[in-house]
């Protein structure tokens, strides 16, 4: 199955939870497991100019993305040695938009006067030719990803498979008649958690860390020992493995859109900037830990996106119209800043470590 379903039917699971006809599968389950320089007015120039009308199709979830995926060491890395042109197996322009768009962002050239803005603009007529232009970042990530995938060479595995893909095995023993049964391997981008799921945790437990609150409402998501294949029916937690994690962990938010300050503050607390996902998974050796390098948010209009990303010693705010951005300083400045300018988290990018990274 394709990580785009994957994230597609970890929501529909969410929704379906409390229905008791699907208890079969689940007893409960709680909300887990996905202008360059130029501007406003000048980068709009440019998209009214593309063609098909890109300027009517323009959002900043599709510009704060795909800054925040420019912000990733090992992305850059990575296509450095990625000399592949993209398949044109499925007749679209999208992958040959998106090759233009990373191979100025190697090559540094994104950043002169202009580029960055006609890039977009020409991967917004592209993506206006096959997909509903979205709002939402989440969606946007994922399309991107997906078209991504052409982008590979047959002797080795697609950027996407080696930067983004987790692979993960669950497995269930039966606390009652220890009856152990496995589940077939889903891939997926990362994982999708309620917002208002690790707000309440936090509240409850004071000084938890993020890893451990998104650890303990994984342990919330609970299977029956199947009773037609010979279990039980006993309710046991479901134990997630993987034998090996990408360089780059994805945490996707999903938010209510109707949270106070209060609350859009608790949860925004409740993030940390280092996690070890040894905690969420097992399999992997301890302290396998991630950084946060970049941040989607939206802000207080739906369509009002911002990009936080990690430069040198330093976090800023990188705007529409500039990639320099606005100084925000510290981790402790992002929260005071998100707080003030009432922002969503809504995708967090964490990095491993140089030394995990794929070999070239």
């Amino acid at each position: 199955m394709e990580p785009k379903y994957i994230l597609a039917s970890e929501m529909c699971r969410l929704e379906n939870s409390s229905n008791p006809d699907n208890q079969g599968e689940a007893t409960k389950v709680v909300d887990h497991d996905m202008k360059n320089m130029l501007g406003e007015d000048s980068l709009l120039e440019h998209l009214e100019s593309a063609p098909g009308g890109a300027a009517a199709m323009y959002n900043s979830a599709l510009d704060m993305t795909l800054k925040a995926l420019l912000n990733m060491k090992v992305l850059k890395e990575d296509l450095k040695h990625n000399d592949q042109p993209y398949q044109d197996d499925l007749g679209e322009q999208v992958p040959c938009a998106l090759q233009n768009f990373f191979t100025a962002f190697v090559s540094e050239e994104i950043k002169n006067e202009g580029i960055y803005s006609v890039l977009l603009s020409d991967l917004l007529a592209s993506l206006k030719e096959v997909i509903p232009m979205s709002s939402d970042a989440a969606e946007v990530l994922v399309e991107i990803l997906e078209f991504w995938q052409c982008w590979k060479n047959p002797e080795r595995e697609s950027l996407v498979t080696r930067l983004f893909s987790l692979e993960v095995n669950e497995t269930m023993s039966c606390k009652k008649c220890r009856r152990k049964s496995n589940y077939p391997e889903e891939i997926s981008y990362g994982i999708v958690m309620a917002a208002d799921s690790i707000r309440d945790q936090k509240c409850a437990f004071g000084n938890m860390k993020f890893v451990d609150i998104l650890n303990m409402i994984r342990m919330q998501y609970q299977m029956l020992c199947d009773i037609k294949t010979g279990g039980c029916g006993e309710t046991n937690i479901v134990d997630h493995i993987i034998s090996s994690c990408p360089p780059i962990f994805t945490v996707v938010l999903q938010w209510d859109k109707s949270e106070t300050e209060k609350e859009l503050s608790e949860t925004t607390k409740a993030l940390d900037w280092e996690i070890d996902i040894s905690r969420l998974y097992r399999g992997l050796e301890q302290n396998t830990n991630y950084r946060l390098v970049s941040m989607v948010g939206c802000g207080e209009e739906e369509e009002e996106h911002i990009c936080l990303a990690y430069e040198k010693i330093r976090w800023v705010n990188l705007r529409r119209e500039s990639f320099e951005g606005e100084d925000v300083g510290s981790w402790k400045n992002v929260v005071k800043f998100c707080e003030e300018r009432k922002v969503r988290p809504v995708i967090l990018f964490y990095e491993a470590a140089p030394s995990r990274w794929p070999n070239k």
